[in-house]
């Protein structure tokens, strides 16, 4: 069994070598106490390891993000790399392809990798029987850099230095590689890094927002998937609010981006956006080239490393 996982800090994205593919919010928690409300109140409860929790939807408005900065001494990120691979119905040994953000892979990729390395797992799904299986094999890939290099490396993408921006639900990281005209591909580690910028951004700034016109406190998890809410019963809907935010936020990312990267940014030959929020920041970047399904970008490159697609690839991992 074959699969690649990318826990973001927002969504959990999950592939198989057969096709299987999963989606669930990056959110977690043991089931916190509650009045038992019958069929009325129930939330669908995981198993893992003898111990239950909520996953996904079943843990919004009880589980906070998963902000860690260390993947590897995260037990609910580990927790959720578990889930994931139930979901995709794993059973026995099981090679396993994830990633880092750009700035903490040199540093984790080694300590994540042992710490999910022969890892076994017992996982029980709702009214499913118990799944025994292991981590037999583990490679680690840097995030954004794998999910852009496929698209650098076709031909109709000529040679020259390309931004590649892999724009997540907390973080953006990206990172300049050169393309030669025999098309391989290095990245320059001068000139990478992750800014705290993200789809969350655009939540945080839309609530304060609301909160400054209607003078109603809102939270960005309250705002970030809603069409509308209400203040004291009138609703008030939130699209074209939302398209501001974004515009807001789009101009601080090409802002720190611009600084991050000087005078680099208007000599390239090309800007590749990927992640969930590439579609979102798009209209910044006119002339960039988006992947197709960008938010599935990263699990889709993790397991091309898996399938070896491509070997012009030459994405740097630890194995």
């Amino acid at each position: 069994m074959a699969y690649a996982i990318d826990v973001g800090h927002g969504y959990t994205k999950a592939l198989s070598a057969h096709g299987g593919r999963v989606l669930f919010p990056s959110l977690i928690c043991p089931p916190p106490p509650s009045v038992d409300l019958g069929e009325f109140g129930q939330a669908e409860e995981i198993t893992i390891d003898g111990q239950p929790f909520w996953v996904g939807d079943a843990a919004r408005g009880h589980a906070p993000p998963r902000w860690t900065r260390n993947k590897a001494t995260d037990a609910e990120t580990l927790r959720l790399i578990q889930v994931a691979a139930a979901r995709l119905g794993a059973v026995g040994p099981v090679n396993l392809a994830t990633g880092l953000p750009l700035s903490w892979f040199g540093a984790q990729r080694k300590a994540f990798r042992d710490a999910l390395r022969g890892r076994v797992s017992v996982i029980q799904l709702p009214g499913q029987s118990p799944q025994r299986f292991w981590f037999s094999s583990v490679t680690i890939l840097p995030q954004g850099l794998a999910a852009a290099l496929a698209r650098i490396v076709r031909p109709d993408q000529g040679a020259g230095d390309y931004l590649v921006a892999d724009i997540g639900y907390r973080t953006t990281d990206y990172v300049v590689v050169h393309k030669t005209a025999s098309r391989s591909v290095q990245a320059d580690p001068t000139q990478a890094g992750s800014l705290e910028i993200g789809t969350h951004s655009v939540a945080a700034t839309l609530a304060s927002a609301l909160e400054h016109d209607l003078h109603i406190p809102f939270t960005p998890t309250e705002v970030e998937s809603a069409s509308q809410v209400f203040a004291n019963g009138e609703p008030v809907t939130l699209g074209d609010r939302r398209r501001a935010a974004a515009a807001t936020v789009s101009r601080q990312l090409q802002d720190r981006l611009t600084e991050a990267l000087d005078t680099t940014l208007p000599k390239l030959a090309g800007v590749v956006l990927c992640g969930g929020g590439a579609a979102l920041f798009g209209a910044a970047f006119p002339q960039a080239a988006i992947p197709p399904d960008p938010q599935w970008a990263n699990a889709t490159a993790y397991l091309g490393a898996l399938k070896d697609d491509d070997p012009a690839l030459h994405i740097p991992h630890s194995g």
